[in-house]
């Protein structure tokens, strides 16, 4: 097992210098990635200006060999004659169903972007060397997919696509701006821009913290919700519960946050969410549907699709295959990533960053969750191989519709159509969270934009792409930012002051002679009788009086001084209470509906720069 490195932070990596995010699998270290401390500022890794050739060396690899020599003792690990074509097939497949349903999707609430994009006349275009993703041979199947039949034009279909996402959630500026930055690269670069809610994780809260000042002045988060109840399903199974609750939120978020801010977003959302929560009554699909209609006034030329979407049909079903069908081999591979992760990071909890999969006896986990409407929670997915059949189970409730799937163990196209036509609302079969980046980087898109945590674990990631998949992993993006309320800026002088409080305080307890020479301007018996003893040091071994003495002169001395560390005391309290405010008043976490939108907007670009 490798040792913990502290390894590079990831504004020490040059855009030129070898770091994960570059899609190799020879690099046995791990890229740190910190927000940036300071008011409006980015975390960009590689640069912005790198992006146009990330995108173009993922698309040159896919649309050439990027798998990697295969052992001569590892498995064939596609059924569809050679690894390339395979993948390639399934990416045309994906990408055609993809297209199609976000658009659908997006044209529920908001007008689409262009069908085919260009790059924006306002940036540098793409270099006519950059290609284009080439259709390849559709796969000859049991169920060919049916959205790949779908009107999608040839030509956009061709056209790279540049995907992000995260949780259906009011999150706070940091997140909104990858979001911004999506739009930018896809259009720098003329690709379909897309951007995935992760609506499978579960909904922990329906509520955002907002920073108050009390009667008594003091600082304190209040939390104003936007419904009741309702943690620990999914988002995309949390129907909305309070609408009454729902429909008055903008109105005391507004009233909450009016002594700091007169103008936040939130009235700019909330009208779509209104509209939303009564097309879907899903809480987390109406809190998506406003923020993104919101960046379509603003804008912002992207599609968007909840993942429960994204992988209906036959294109993830048949990516499941890929992994359930070797379910032994790929826990192998994805435990000793997960166990390699926590060693180098120095991690002790088996559950960080991701828990290990599980056997029990010839039942295999997989990185997999099902659920549906009558049966919510969560539950792990299992398989095993009897005889010529492959079964998938959550082992759990025997009674319902999740509770067994058989398919052909001999033919992975064939098991990855039964699969898909299995789905129903009592059976959705949704990946976990290293399976759904890998999907999308892999299948869905060409660039993948992630946050801090999603590119600190995504390497874990690319480990088990290298060496499950045999695939060179795709390069990445990480993009975050760091933006505070008007006004609300940090004191970095703060930490230093409470430091030298610390020290002087203790300096009267231990070194009370500089302070009753300060305070009097002439020395005390005390402090004559202190520089005495220290004058007078007896030798190694014979000190047990003078400590005794010494003790009992720092102890007078201090006793001398009880007034002055008392206001030491309180001037340490009263800063204390300073930078707790400040930690609430100044947060990078708040939601960005709190914040004034022309403020965030012109961060944005200003970042951007």
């Amino acid at each position: 097992m490798p040792e913990k490195h502290a390894g590079p932070v990831a504004s020490e990596v040059g855009s030129s210098g070898v770091d994960p995010s570059e899609g190799g699998c020879e690099d046995e270290t791990y890229q740190e990635y910190r927000a940036r401390g300071e008011n409006k500022t980015a975390l960009i890794v590689p640069p912005l200006s790198d992006a146009e050739l990330l995108l173009k060396n993922n698309l040159s690899s896919s649309t050439s060999s990027s798998t990697l020599p295969r052992p001569s003792a590892a498995q064939d690990l596609s059924s569809n004659g050679s690894n390339s074509d395979f993948w390639d097939s399934l990416r045309d497949q994906a990408r055609s169903q993809l297209l199609s349903d976000s658009r659908r999707y997006t044209s529920a609430y908001r007008d689409l972007p262009p069908t085919s994009p260009t790059p924006d006349s306002q940036s540098t275009p793409a270099p006519p060397s950059t290609p284009a993703r080439q259709s390849s041979r559709p796969f000859q199947t049991t169920r060919p997919s049916d959205s790949a039949t779908a009107s999608t034009d040839v030509d956009s279909a061709c056209i790279p696509i540049v995907m992000a996402g995260h949780q259906p959630t009011l999150f706070h500026p940091g997140v909104w701006f990858k979001n911004y930055a999506l739009d930018r690269i896809a259009r720098d670069t003329g690709a379909h821009a897309i951007n995935l809610v992760i609506d499978n994780d579960v909904a922990a809260s329906r509520s955002i913290r907002v920073p108050v000042r009390d009667a008594l002045g003091r600082v304190r988060y209040q939390t104003v919700s936007y419904d009741v109840g309702g943690a620990g399903i999914p988002f995309e199974q949390a129907k909305i519960r309070d609408l009454r609750q729902f429909d008055r939120f903008d109105a005391e978020v507004r009233r909450t946050i009016a002594p700091l801010v007169s103008d936040p977003s939130i009235s700019r959302v909330w009208p779509h969410a209104r509209a939303a929560i009564r097309r879907c009554e899903i809480a987390g699909c109406a809190l998506a549907q406003a923020r993104h209609a919101l960046e379509g006034e603003l804008g912002w030329e992207t599609l968007e699709i909840p993942l429960g979407v994204a992988v209906r049909g036959w294109p993830f079903a048949r990516f499941v295959m890929e992994i359930a069908d070797q379910a032994e081999g790929f826990r192998q591979v994805y435990n000793d990533a997960a166990d390699h992760y926590r060693a180098w990071h120095g991690i002790r909890s088996n559950a960080h960053p991701v828990p290990n999969l599980a056997r029990d006896g010839d039942w295999f986990e997989l990185p997999l969750w099902v659920y549906g409407n009558d049966n919510p929670v969560r539950r792990p997915v299992w398989a095993r191989r009897i005889g010529n059949q492959l079964e998938l189970s959550d082992r759990e409730s025997s009674n319902s519709a999740a509770a067994l799937v058989r398919l052909p163990a001999d033919n992975r196209d064939a098991a990855a159509a039964v699969l898909a036509d299995a789905a129903s609302p009592e059976f959705k079969l949704r990946p976990r969270a290293l399976v759904t980046t890998m999907f999308a980087r892999l299948v869905l898109s060409d660039l993948f934009i992630h946050g801090i945590g999603g590119g600190k674990y995504d390497q874990l990631a690319d480990r088990i792409i290298c060496q499950f998949f045999q695939q060179r992993p795709p390069a990445f993006e990480v993009v975050s930012a760091t933006v505070r309320l008007p006004g609300q800026d940090r004191d970095p002088s703060l930490p230093l002051k409470a430091e030298k409080l610390h020290r002087q305080i203790r300096d009267t307890r231990y070194h009370g002679e500089k302070w009753l020479l300060t305070r009097s301007g002439e020395q005390s018996p005390l402090v004559q009788r202190k520089k005495t003893l220290l004058d007078n040091m007896p030798p190694k071994g014979q000190r047990s009086e003078w400590h005794h003495e010494m003790d009992s002169l720092n102890s007078a001395i201090a006793a001398e001084l009880e007034t002055e560390r008392q206001n030491l005391q309180a001037s340490l309290q009263r800063l204390r209470l300073k930078q707790t405010e400040e930690q609430i008043l100044a947060s990078r976490e708040l939601s960005f509906c709190l914040f004034p939108i022309e403020e965030l907007t012109s961060a944005f670009e200003q970042m951007l720069q």
